[in-house]
Order: structure tokens, then sequence, then C-alpha cells
């Protein structure tokens, strides 16, 4: 009875507390992971609305310093000038008006163009007003005003830059930011978040919902103060940031950056209960996992306890009377589970003992060869899940061992090429069946999660000890010679040989393989192909091996030559 309650302690201790453990663990990095993952989200969103901001004011503010690059603007006919003017505002919806100024600012007559028919005389003198005050800030380049509103109720910036060296004029145009506002306001943050731009006063420039008019003060939010906070500390920095602001109900996640050109500040927010929301039902979900799994463990452990202590004693009369050398002997176990099982194999043990001696070596290498064969079948299960790589793996691992033996491999170092070959993406078993069987272009997203089967791949192998030197087969096949490959943007010889011959191979193949994006490839084809990639993406001297191959198979390769000398 004492047996069975250390051993039912013992069981609980071994099953609960490691269960506690990794669930505490579990849900701290979890936690840590899915906050970081919303952050991480709310700077690419703002990472995209800045290109996007960027692109708005850019393509009109190009438009309109196209009239800077006329050939002797200033010395045309007015008629020509004004077709110049008329055509920018017919081109660009939204050039709302085109003022030129002499080289003493003062507007020239004839030379003022508005994309409307009736423009009332407080949004004309407005225009030049703001107009005049760029002009006397300086014209080193393009400037841009504060966002104001006009009568037609969008809101404008003026841009203002000089022409000539020396300056010869100087032309100023509104441009209507409705564009801008409207991509903010389609811009989906969530359920309740959004996004919109601040100038370097704390005023609101557009933005989406959730926020103030034009113009109104928004320098009381979290996220602007703290902005106001670094540009007074580092006026010139080109700042970002992203991170938890506020506190209580007005806790947000928001991330911003500024526009260089014109000093706006673009911002994305959303409350914090709504941002980690994943948070809280991962959480919940972990919490009612950690309570089945005590129960479970409190009754399995009260259930093994009591059947474990029951045959303990016949077993242990029987490994005395094995040790006392009485090879032979039998424990009879009736029951029908694992102990029954365990009874019957500690009899053949008892009769094969002498036999095992002789075997040991030769049932080493039978376990290396079945571990071996078990991941291979991962491998090729692989294959298997698209009709159009069925065989991949293994056309992999002979045209490498063929490139190595080209050059001058030794004997183990083509095993491992042909082990590196066959495995080279069994990482691709972590990676979900629609992603890896998707038939049409995958997106961004996809192909990240697609590129992290070489390191998922380096996991599966890496606690098999005799196939650590594939290991750099599998992390590395994707790594480019000029450094831009993944997952570790490995360059040149710095990348492991054997990986730099994989990825050439594998490269062959999909090549030469009818995949669905499409037909295979002639060998003629597949090696100009493989020709314009040596330096970007392969090793030189890699591919050359490969066509010294083909050549003594007698494939004919016409109009292509090996280069004289190859890189070391």
């Amino acid at each position: 009875m004492r047996l069975f309650k250390a051993i039912l302690l013992l069981m609980l201790l071994v099953s609960i507390v490691p269960t506690l453990m990794v669930g505490w663990l579990s849900v701290s990095h979890t936690r840590e992971l899915l906050v970081r993952d919303a952050q991480e989200l709310a700077q690419e969103r703002v990472k995209q609305l800045r290109l996007k901001a960027e692109i708005f004011l850019g393509e009109p503010t190009e438009a309109v310093m196209g009239l800077a690059r006329v050939p002797d603007f200033f010395a045309l006919p007015l008629p020509a000038q004004q077709t110049h003017l008329a055509s920018v505002l017919s081109q660009r919806r939204e050039v709302l008006a085109i003022t030129v100024f002499g080289p003493d600012a003062k507007r020239l007559p004839g030379l003022q163009a508005f994309s409307r028919h009736d423009v009332s005389p407080t949004d004309l003198a407005s225009h030049e007003e703001r107009s005049r005050v760029l002009l006397e800030g300086g014209t080193d380049g393009p400037r841009y005003s504060n966002a104001v509103p006009v009568s037609g109720g969008g809101p404008v910036v003026t841009l203002a830059f000089s022409v000539g060296e020396p300056i010869k004029g100087f032309i100023a145009a509104d441009l209507s930011l409705a564009g801008l506002r409207h991509m903010l306001e389609q811009e989906r943050v969530g359920s309740t978040g959004f996004a919109y731009l601040a100038d370097p006063r704390g005023h609101l420039v557009v933005g989406g919902g959730g926020v103030a008019s034009l113009g109104g003060d928004v320098s009381q939010r979290s996220p602007v103060a703290h902005l106001l906070r670094q540009l007074a500390s580092t006026p010139n920095a080109e700042l970002f940031h992203v991170g938890n602001f506020g506190e209580g109900r007005d806790a947000v996640v928001a991330a911003y950056t500024v526009l260089p050109e014109t000093g706006w500040a673009i911002l994305s927010e959303q409350p914090v209960e709504h941002a980690y929301r994943q948070v809280e039902t991962m959480e919940q979900r972990i919490l009612v996992g950690l309570g089945a799994a005590i129960l479970v463990a409190l009754v399995m452990a009260a259930l093994f306890s009591r059947n474990l202590t029951r045959p303990l004693k016949v077993f242990t009369d029987g490994a005395l009377e094995l040790a006392r050398g009485k090879f032979g002997v039998e424990v009879k176990i009736p029951q029908r589970n694992e102990l029954g099982e365990l009874a019957q194999t500690f009899n053949y043990m008892s009769k094969q003992l002498l036999a095992y001696d002789m075997e040991n070596r030769g049932l080493y290498e039978s376990l290396e060869k079945g571990y071996l064969e078990t991941i291979v079948a991962l491998a090729n299960s692989i294959d298997s899940k698209d009709a159009y790589t069925r065989g991949h793996s293994q056309r992999v691992g002979d045209v490498a061992v063929e490139i190595g033996r080209e050059l001058n491999l030794t004997e183990r170092e083509l095993r491992q090429l042909q082990y590196g070959g066959i495995l080279h993406d069994i990482g691709k078993i972590g990676i979900v069946e629609s992603i890896l069987c998707k038939q049409s272009k995958l997106t961004d997203q996809e192909m990240a999660i697609m590129r992290e089967h070489p390191a998922i791949g380096d996991a599966i192998i890496g606690p098999v000890s005799f196939l650590g030197a594939v290991r750099a087969c599998v992390r590395h096949h994707h790594e480019r010679w000029d450094g831009t490959g993944y997952p570790d943007r490995l360059r040149g010889e710095d990348i492991p040989l054997l990986a730099r011959i994989v990825a050439c191979a594998d490269t062959f193949d999909a090549c030469t393989s009818t995949r669905p994006y499409q037909k295979a490839m002639p060998l003629e084809k597949a090696m100009e192909i493989l020709d314009a990639l040596t330096g970007a993406q392969l090793d030189p001297q890699v591919v050359a091996a490969l066509r010294r191959v083909l050549a003594k198979k007698g494939v004919r390769l016409e109009g292509h030559r090996l280069p004289v000398k190859l890189a070391s």
C-alpha cells in the first residue's frame, strides 16, 4: 500500500507539475507572441499607409513640378504658358489651382488657373496668401502648407517651388486631399480602430472615423502627444514607433511614422481590448485545457499505480533469477496490456540474451537505417501531396550526388548529399496543406509562411546525430549566392558547399519537371535558366559542374561555353 501511495504521488507530481509549468510558460510566451503580432500588424499597416500617402501626394506634385521642366517656361508666349497650366489641371484632378509668380514673388497676370469655373474671392485670397507664405519660407525644394478646408468642402494643401537657377519665378498649386481622406476612411483597423494624419502642431489633416473634423486639435491623444515629444527632442530624425498608449478605457495599440516631405504624421489606433482579444481567448482556452489535463492526470495516475504495483514482485523475482545466470527464466503475467507485453519481451530477452551480443553492431546499423527510412518516408509524404512534385526529393538527391561526384567529393560527402537532397524539403511537413498545394500565386503572408520550411526541417532532423552534416542542406538550400536568400541571408562561400549543390539540383529539377505553373523544359532551356541565375542565386562552380555532368552523359547544349576560369 505504501508503494501504491508513493507511485501515485510521484505520478501526480511528474504529470501535474510539468503541466502547470508548461501551461504557465505557454500562456506567457504565447501572450508575448500575440501581443508582438498585434503590434507588428499595426507597424506594417502604418508602413503601407505611409506608402499610399506618399503616392497620393507624389503623383500630383510630380505633375505640377513638370512645369519647371518645360524649356524656358517663363519665356514662352502667354497662350503657351496657359496651355501648359490647363494641361496639368486636366491630367490631375487632385490639382485644384495653379498660380505662377515672378522672381519678385508677385503673381504674373493671366497665369492663374483653377479646375472650377466659380472660385470665391475668399478661396482665391486664401490660395495666394498660403503661396506667399511658402515663398517667404524659402524654396530649396517643394514646400507644403498646412491643410485647410475650401468652399467645396474638401481639404487642400498648397505646394510651392522655385523655377530655374538663378530663380526665374515661382509656381504654387492647391492639391486636393479628398482622395487621401477617402483612403483613410476606407482603411480597416480591426472593428473599432482608425487611421489619420496629423501635422507637426498636433492638428488633424485628414482621418477616418473616431477623430475630429479637419483642423481639429488631436494633440491630447496619447499617440500624438508621444509623437510631439519625440519631434521636440529629435526634430530631424525619421521617427517610427509602435506600442501601447494611454491607460484604462482609453488605452490603445498604436503606431506612427512621419512623412518627410510634409512633416505630417500618419497614425493607426485600435483599442487595446480589441487588439489583444486573441490574447484573452488564448488564456481562457489554456486554463480550461490545464484543468482538464490535471483531472485526467489524477485519474490515470491512480489507475496506473494500481496496475503497476501488482506485477512488480513477479518481475523482481524473475530479474533476480536472470541476474544469477539462469537464462531462459519466464515470468507469468496474464494481463493483456503493456505489462503483459513487457512480460513477453522479458521472456524473449531471457532466451536471446547471448545472441544479442553478436548482433549489436548490425542492430545499430539497422536502427540507423530505420530512422533514416522513417524520415525519408516523411519527405516522400510531402511530394505525394502534389502530383506535380512526386519524386522530386529523390531526383534532387540523385542530381546532387552526380554534381558532388564531378566536384570530387568523398563517398561520405556524397552520401550526405543523397540524404540532403531527399530531406531538403522535409520542413514542408510543417506547412499547412492549403498553402503547400495552392495552385495560384501565394500571397506575401503565405510566402512568409512557406519560407519557414527550411528552419522547420532543420528542427526536425536536428535531434538525429548521424544526420548532423545534412542539416546544412536542409536549412540553407534557399540561400542565394548574392546574399538575398533565406533564412539566414548567407552569401557566397559562407553558404555550405553541400547546400549550394542541393540548391542547384533543386532548381534544375524544378525546371525539368512539370509544375502547375509551367511545363517541363528541355535541358537546353533549363540550363539557360541556370546560367541566368549563376552568380546571383547559384554558385558558378556548381552550375559548371552540372554542365559537365550533362556533357558526360551525351547531352549537347548548343550556344553555351564554360567560363575559362571558375571562381574558387
